[in-house]
């Protein structure tokens, strides 16, 4: 366990450039490094002001980061422990309701920019992404224990965002007693998670409201394809409803997790029957997808839900192209009047790109396709207006459509 000392930085000041102040003003959490004109030598406690010396905002400033300064509060106070336990307090009551496991803090949506907390029962697992948020924590960290009141604390902060910060990686038990594996229920199924070999924080509670939405669409007999499928939560809600599923993803261990959930009793909370109709497929997607393709199998659903591919705007020329290189085989190995279900989770990638890479693929493959519905990320992820990139993930879910 880390012990962490409060941090006691001087304020220094910084002036925006002409005409930024209006996002400050706006609610927009950071400025970039071109974007100050007059800024403090060493990284610290900030105070942003116009040109005619009025305040802006209060947060964390680091000369070494492109996004350098980072917004907290737009009032004029301190950052101390009670600034945060009550922001973590109004994070808290605004989930209420939302059962035992959800994310809890959704970093500059709720306010606190690098910090991300997401709740697993009694344990709380938390990513620290940014230079700010890592010097405070001897601040946020006794607050969010305060309120919160978790058996445990850990932490994952292992993301390439933290190198790009100029931080080393850190995971570990900040607090309490943390078992070795995550018990995670989602309705009343039960996905055992070794913290060691995670993704994120554990589990993609984001896609929660989309799985559920998913399991509602599955037919008994259906046959369903779920590529990336980490842990297999599509797959188990498929397989409960009667279906035939083929889960893939390179990660052994989470498909491993993903045959320990459906083959032990304890991995269903509800009392049925088991032996779930599940197989897995260790591996690349593509090479996957090409060689059912050439077998001509054919599938009811299909789930594509990629990683963050496009983590800068000058990817997003390469990650279509790769979308659309997945697409095509998935296209051919959908059934008539099957579901095609197609994921993002990168700002950069958004419905319209999604639609785009679909259109491309569709025409290659001579499919007719219709837009069922479009889903974006439930709401203890939270949207906020003035922080686009606070949006991020996006769902698209087709059906094939051919008209004989």
């Amino acid at each position: 366990m880390w012990l962490w000392r409060p941090y006691a930085g001087v304020v220094q000041k910084a002036t925006a450039k002409p005409g930024k102040e209006k996002k400050i003003r706006n609610f927009y959490p950071v400025l970039y490094r071109d974007e100050i004109l007059e800024a403090p030598e060493k990284a610290g406690l900030t105070e942003v002001f116009d040109t005619e010396g009025q305040y802006l905002a209060t947060g964390y400033f680091d000369p070494g980061s492109r996004a350098s300064f980072r917004v907290f509060r737009w009032d004029k106070g301190h950052l101390d422990k009670a600034f945060f336990a009550e922001r973590i307090r109004l994070a808290h009551e605004k989930r209420l309701g939302m059962g035992a496991f959800y994310r809890l803090i959704h970093a500059e949506a709720d306010g606190l920019p690098g910090l991300v907390v997401d709740r697993f029962g009694e344990v709380l697992v938390v990513q620290v992404r940014n230079r700010g948020a890592e010097e405070m924590r001897g601040l946020w960290l006794p607050a969010l224990i305060e309120i919160t009141k978790p058996a445990g604390v850990y932490e994952r902060s292992d993301m390439e965002a933290r190198s790009a910060e100029g931080l080393d990686k850190r995971t570990g038990v900040l607090h309490g007693a943390v078992p070795e594996v995550l018990k995670v229920e989602e309705d009343g199924l039960v996905f055992p998670v070794p913290l060691a070999l995670a993704q994120k924080t554990g589990f993609y509670l984001d896609q929660r409201e989309n799985r559920r939405l998913f399991e509602n669409m599955v037919k008994p007999g259906d046959r369903v394809l779920d590529v990336f499928s980490y842990v297999g939560a599509f797959s188990l809600r498929a397989a409960r409803k009667g279906a035939s599923v083929l889960a893939v993803d390179k990660d052994l261990a989470a498909l491993a997790v993903l045959e320990r959930a459906s083959l032990s009793p304890q991995g269903l909370v509800v009392s049925r029957p088991l032996g779930l109709d599940i197989d897995v497929r260790g591996g690349e997607a593509l090479p996957i997808l090409e060689e059912l393709a050439s077998r001509k199998k054919l599938f009811n659903h299909i789930l594509l839900d990629p990683p963050a591919l496009a983590k800068r705007q000058d990817e997003l020329p390469w990650v279509k192209r790769h979308l659309v290189d997945l697409l095509r085989p998935s296209l051919s190995l959908l059934e008539k009047q099957g579901w095609l279900w197609l994921s993002s989770c990168s700002y950069h990638l958004g419905v319209d790109q999604l639609l785009e890479v679909a259109r491309r693929a569709a025409a290659d493959q001579g499919r007719r396709l219709r837009v069922h519905t479009i889903t974006y990320q439930p709401p203890d992820h939270p949207w906020s207006l003035h922080v686009p990139e606070s949006l991020y993930l996006k769902t698209v879910v087709f059906q094939e459509d051919s008209l004989t």
